[in-house]
């Protein structure tokens, strides 16, 4: 079994996937959802499932379009009081062997020049040996769907807490050096 850095792993077997479309439902038990609780400092995780619609992509790839619903209560950052937080996230993944049809392993010069627009989709992952790790996908997109700074309803953060505006931009100024001044610095050095 391969390694993982992510909370929860769910292995599919590309190889077996074949010509056909196939869907895959995923539900947590008490203890993965433990798992992905104590990873992303989650007060508890009581609800978590993801559909996946997984087909063949180009020869050799696959790929994945899911839909993660999970329940998670996270701390108020302002009074440290639960509050609940509905993860509702889709996603569309693309997946090629490492290796392509002739048994050549993929470099990094096969990846180098790459046309990025902002409107297609990522461009494909690539997996090493006959599964792919759905788990780390999905453990992905549902850290991508928690509220970053989570408050309890009607919390508002106190004035007096809250940075001075005029007071960051005399900050910013401070530590930007003139381009001038970088221009002599570059100067003295001849």
């Amino acid at each position: 079994m391969a390694e993982t850095e992510y909370p929860w792993a769910y292995f599919f077997d590309a190889v077996r996937l074949g010509k056909k479309t196939k869907q895959v439902k995923l539900v947590l038990n008490e203890s993965e959802r433990a798992q992905i609780a104590k990873a992303y400092d989650l007060i508890k995780l009581p609800e978590f499932e993801a559909d996946l619609e997984v087909r063949p992509w180009r020869r050799d790839g696959l790929a994945v379009r899911g839909h993660i619903r999970a329940k998670a209560i996270q701390q108020c950052v302002v009074t440290l009081e639960p509050v609940e937080c509905m993860v509702d996230e889709e996603f569309d993944r693309t997946f090629l062997p490492d290796q392509d049809s002739r048994g050549r392993r993929r470099s990094d010069d096969d990846t180098l020049e790459v046309d990025l627009d902002i409107d297609e989709s990522d461009p494909p992952d690539y997996f090493e040996g006959p599964q792919v790790d759905f788990g780390a996908v999905v453990c992905e997109h549902f850290a991508l769907g928690l509220d970053p700074f989570p408050r309890a309803k009607g919390v508002e953060m106190d004035d007096k807490y809250a940075p001075d505006p005029e007071e960051e931009l005399k900050q910013d100024e401070e530590q930007k050096p003139s381009p001038f001044a970088a221009l002599e610095a570059l100067k003295g050095k001849k």
